[in-house]
């Protein structure tokens, strides 16, 4: 009989020169076991991108190939993987870090673990999250961190992925050219507004402090000619006003902002006063939402208001929605916005929850690179959109948006952020992750 090599034969050797080139264009060494192997097809070893040096630090890794097919239990989120005695076995022998590389030929995808993260209480099985177990270039500092020895203070391994780009959480600023300031006959604010209520066509994106009155728009034009003096409108150059350093004007100009960006999105957005903090509005109780966006090229949607069902049947659920901190900070000669993404919850889309701090601190912990990117991007579109005139954000009685947004050019990181820097360790982080299996869900 001739010689054969197997399909399996090839099927392996696939998978190995696919992580092999992935290990590469990590920027690190991967070094082949050859025949005498009985469970670890190769090392890999640490190198660093910037200087080219080898660092010494090896992982073994055990590369599992599959033509097609589904893995145990896989859906959109993950799936499992159970471990051969035999294998685990000889694996809890090695003095180096062992990870297995699952490699699936019909979609090109790879996933890893290492071989001691199993599933509580089921030392074989290991679970694995398509989104965080992904094996690419990006997992340089992953699998780096598998070779630190926790043992020894002070040991560090520096970053290793490559420059990324980053996105500045800051939008400028683009005011009126003018701005209209006023005597009133009302000391602040909350002592004109019951005089302005009794009165049609009324706004608020205007403040009254100490008897002064100031705002983007003439006064009057609406029904907040009742809390000035006519006769002592005037309207000045914006950069006279916003640009001096009157402590007086700096602060009345950040109220001014913040008033006007909540007009112009009243639409999409609900301002808490006390906790001076922008949440999404629901739209009907207990139910979520979305809101559609451009991320970098592509539009893509966030869930920003989710409906999450109680684990008891006798208790309440709760709502949670994306929110924000809009922080207004003058730089020079311009004004900017920080944009300081956060949550807000209820109980059912409206009444605010009793509680939201120990959702919050569940929550918050969950949060990586990529989903606080997101939520950043998802906050800049909605200000810039609503410094345009056709998205519908603001009512009617405003011919046009006041203020305008700018985006700050992406700037050039020389390291990539670690993605385990932004992992969190809350007690409670597996139990929020678990509920949001039923976002799509509701209550």
């Amino acid at each position: 009989m001739s010689k054969r090599i197997t399909d399996s034969q090839v099927l392996g050797e696939l998978g190995e020169t696919a992580v092999k080139k992935i290990v590469l264009e990590t920027g690190f060494i991967y070094e082949h076991r050859g025949r005498l192997e009985a469970g670890t097809d190769g090392l890999i070893e640490l190198r660093d991108p910037r200087s080219g040096a080898p660092l010494g630090k090896l992982l073994a890794v055990q590369v599992k190939s599959t033509d097609n097919g589904q893995y145990t239990r896989e859906d959109d989120r993950g799936f499992e993987y159970l471990l051969k005695p035999d294998d685990l076995k000889y694996w809890r022998t090695s003095n180096i870090p062992v990870v297995i590389v699952l490699w699936r030929k019909s979609d090109e995808t790879a996933y890893w673990k290492e071989v001691t993260d199993c599933v509580r209480g089921e030392e074989r099985r290991l679970r694995f999250d398509k989104r965080d177990d992904l094996f690419d270039r990006t997992c340089g500092d992953r699998l780096g961190n598998l070779t630190i020895d926790r043992g020894t203070p002070g040991v560090f391994l520096p970053p290793l992925n490559q420059g990324e780009g980053a996105i500045i959480n800051l939008l400028r600023v683009k005011m009126p050219e003018e701005i209209f300031i006023a005597t009133s006959p009302f000391g602040s604010g909350q002592d004109a507004v019951p005089e302005l209520v009794k009165h049609g066509n009324t706004r608020f994106d205007w403040v009254i402090r100490k008897r002064r009155f100031v705002s983007f728009f003439d006064p009057r034009d609406f029904g907040t000619r009742a809390i000035v003096d006519l006769d002592q409108v005037e309207a000045v150059d914006t950069k006279l006003f916003a640009l001096n350093d009157e402590q007086d004007d700096l602060i009345d100009t950040m109220d001014l902002l913040r008033r006007t960006v909540e007009r112009q999105t009243w639409g999409q957005l609900v301002y808490l006063r006390k906790d001076r903090l922008f949440h999404f509005k629901a739209t009907a109780p207990n139910k979520g939402r979305s809101y559609r966006y451009m991320a970098n090229v592509n539009e893509t949607s966030a869930k920003v208001v989710s409906a999450y069902a109680s684990k008891k049947k006798e208790g309440r659920g709760y709502v949670r929605h994306h929110a924000a901190r809009l922080r207004f900070e003058r730089l020079a000669d311009e004004w900017f916005v920080v944009v300081d993404p956060d949550f807000y919850f209820t109980y059912d889309g409206f009444q605010p929850h009793r509680y939201p701090e120990a959702l919050l601190a569940g929550k918050k912990r969950l949060e990586r690179n990529a989903a606080v990117r997101g939520q950043v991007m998802m906050w800049q579109h909605l200000l810039v959109e609503s410094g345009t005139h056709d998205v519908g954000l603001f009512d009617t009685g405003t011919s046009a948006p006041l203020l305008q947004f700018e985006r700050l050019p992406i700037i050039q990181l020389s390291q990539a952020v670690p993605e385990d820097s932004w992992s969190r360790t809350d007690p409670r982080a597996k139990e929020m992750e678990a509920l949001d299996l039923f976002e799509e869900g509701g209550v």
